[in-house]
C-alpha cells in the first residue's frame, strides 16, 4: 500500500510538473509573439515616418527651388504638404534641420544612383559612364538638383551649419569628387594624373550648371545631353596639361 501511494505521489508530481512546463512554453510562446508583434509594429511605424520625412524634405526641395531657402518656413512647408505646423515639428526641429535633411539626402541620392550605371571595367568607357549616369541624375531629378544648386550659390548658408551637419556633408560631396577623380586618374598617362583635380573639378562644375540652360522642351533629350556632356567630360580629361607642352609665350 505504501508504495502503492508513493507511485500515486510520484505521477500527480510528474502532472504537475509537465503542466507547469507546458504553462512555461504556452508563456514563452505568447511573449514572443507579442515581442514579434511589437517589433513588426514599430518598424511600420518607422517606415511611415521616414515616408513623410521624405514627403518633407522633397516639398522643402521645391520651395528651395521656387523661393528659396528665407522662403521656407516651417509654415510654408507644412502648408505645402496640407499638413499643420505642429505636425511638421514632430518630424523636424527646425528649418535649418530640414535644410541638412535635405542637403544629406540629396547627395547621398546622387552617389547612389550614379555607381549603378557604371558596368564597363575599361578606364575611358567607365569615365564616360559615370558623367552620362551623373548628367542624367541632374536632369531627371532637377527637383533635387536645382535646389540644391540653388542652396549651393548662397555657400554662407552651409557654412552657417552646425560643424557635425557641416562635416557630414562635406564627406559626402568630397566622396562624388573623390570617385570622379580617380576614375580620370586611372586614364592612361601619368600628364593625365597629375592633372586629375582640376579636371574633375572642371567636369563637376560643367554638369552641375547644365540646369541653368536646359529645357525638357528643347531641342536635345535628356539622352542626347547626358551623351554629349560624357562625349566633353572625355575630351577634358585627354586634353594634355599646358604644362606639359613648350611653354606659351606672353603676348
Amino acid at each position: 500500500m505504501a508504495d502503492y501511494n508513493v507511485l500515486k505521489a510520484r505521477k500527480k508530481t510528474a502532472t504537475a510538473t509537465r503542466a507547469a512546463g507546458d504553462e512555461l512554453a504556452k508563456g514563452r510562446k505568447v511573449r514572443r509573439r507579442a515581442a514579434s508583434e511589437r517589433k513588426r509594429n514599430g518598424t511600420e511605424r518607422e517606415e511611415r515616418d521616414e515616408a513623410v520625412r521624405q514627403r518633407i524634405i522633397r516639398a522643402a526641395a521645391e520651395i528651395y527651388r521656387e523661393w528659396g531657402y528665407e522662403r521656407a518656413g516651417m509654415a510654408d512647408i507644412a502648408r505645402r504638404l496640407g499638413m499643420t505646423a505642429p505636425a511638421l515639428y514632430w518630424y523636424f526641429r527646425s528649418k535649418e534641420d530640414i535644410l541638412v535633411a535635405f542637403l544629406e539626402h540629396t547627395v547621398t541620392d546622387l552617389i547612389r544612383f550614379v555607381p549603378g550605371l557604371l558596368h564597363s571595367t575599361e578606364p575611358k568607357q567607365r569615365l564616360w559612364e559615370f558623367i552620362y549616369a551623373y548628367t542624367l541624375w541632374q536632369l531627371q531629378q532637377q527637383e533635387l538638383s536645382a535646389a540644391y544648386e540653388r542652396i549651393y550659390a548662397l555657400g554662407h548658408l552651409r557654412n552657417s551649419l552646425p560643424k557635425k551637419q557641416r562635416q557630414r556633408i562635406t564627406s559626402l560631396e568630397r566622396e562624388f569628387y573623390g570617385m570622379c577623380r580617380g576614375l580620370i586618374a586611372a586614364l592612361p598617362g601619368r600628364e593625365r594624373k597629375a592633372a586629375a583635380a582640376p579636371v574633375a573639378f572642371a567636369i563637376i562644375g560643367m554638369v552641375e550648371h547644365l540646369i541653368s540652360w536646359f529645357s525638357p522642351n528643347g531641342p536635345m533629350s535628356v539622352k542626347e545631353v547626358a551623351t554629349l556632356y560624357a562625349d566633353l567630360a572625355l575630351a577634358m580629361a585627354a586634353a594634355t596639361p599646358v604644362a606639359a607642352k613648350t611653354p606659351r609665350k606672353a603676348a
